[in-house]
């Protein structure tokens, strides 16, 4: 993880979270207790400043659990301590770095621009792992003090400006046709994957969209009543390049899958430095790319 080794006294006020200014997204607590005094700091390492230093045996709040580093409350403030020295940092229903957690326990925001760069930190100095276009949804993490959200992007998480997110209403009327961006998709009777399977979509089919809803399904009309379709696999128009459009892979091996999700059969693998033509990208966080005579997916964030 990259670590910032300056920080300036105004920065060091937006990196100092405090308790009102996060918003995690779940409302379940859980607590840890402290094996030592420890250091509270504005960031996930020890060239990260310090805020205050926790006395051995106090019970802190955890807001997020990785291997080395734990955000947590304390008082009226919020950073990282060392997960080292922490008694039960077991978190539940709170994302860590690599956890794929399931959609409806996350809150549903929609982009409100275009090209919105998803960045690796809470910061525009982090690296740019990925893209939102306008009207993408993704789900959210927490909000920081300092103007950053933190969303679940391609496998992991990332972080986009918290001003280009809006709140998407439960009831949002649509009433609008729109098609299919994936290979197969399952029409449910209810809003939720575990609901049974009454028919399935393919690339490109049109539906009518009634309502979308903020757990991320569309209401639809289906066979004279009414079902539902995973939001983020349709959209108004597929986004294709209007010019086929090549990118490159940036790691040293990406498997490429048969749809757009980590659990899906590997049909092959690109290397790093290996050009593909992209045909559209999810905001899933996967990109619809041509491999041999038909189209794979890939996880954006080893594209550029």
């Amino acid at each position: 993880m990259k670590m910032k080794r300056k920080l300036s006294i105004g920065s060091l006020g937006a990196l100092a979270l405090t308790l009102s200014s996060i918003a995690p997204a779940s409302a379940q607590s859980v607590q840890s207790q402290t094996l030592q005094n420890l250091n509270l700091r504005t960031g996930p390492g020890t060239s990260y400043s310090i805020i205050l230093t926790i006395k051995k045996g106090t019970i802190v709040e955890v807001v997020e659990s990785s291997k080395n580093w734990t955000l947590v409350k304390y008082n009226n403030s919020i950073g990282y301590v060392s997960s080292n020295y922490l008694k039960n940092t077991s978190i539940n229903n709170k994302p860590s770095e690599n956890e794929d957690l399931p959609s409806n326990s996350l809150k549903l925001m929609e982009c409100t621009t275009g090209n919105l760069n998803v960045r690796k930190g809470p910061s525009i100095s982090d690296s740019i792992i990925g893209k939102l276009d306008k009207t993408d949804r993704v789900y959210i993490s927490y909000n920081t003090s300092n103007g950053w959200t933190r969303i679940k992007y391609a496998n992991g998480y990332g972080y986009v400006s918290s001003k280009y997110l809006k709140d998407i209403n439960e009831n949002t009327n649509v009433n609008l046709t729109m098609q299919c961006n994936v290979d197969s998709l399952n029409i449910r009777k209810g809003p939720d994957s575990t609901e049974p399977v009454l028919g399935r979509l393919k690339y490109k089919d049109k539906v009518n969209v009634v309502m979308n809803l903020t757990n991320g399904w569309s209401k639809i009309n289906f066979n004279g009543g009414y079902a539902y379709v995973n939001t983020k696999y349709i959209s108004n128009t597929v986004s294709t390049p209007s010019s086929p459009k090549f990118m490159k892979c940036n790691t040293d091996v990406l498997n490429i899958r048969s749809e757009p999700s980590k659990s899906e059969k590997i049909i092959g693998k690109l290397k790093k430095g290996e050009k593909v033509e992209v045909v559209y990208h999810l905001n899933s966080g996967w990109t619809r790319i041509k491999f041999n005579t038909s189209y794979g997916y890939v996880s954006s964030a080893y594209l550029i």
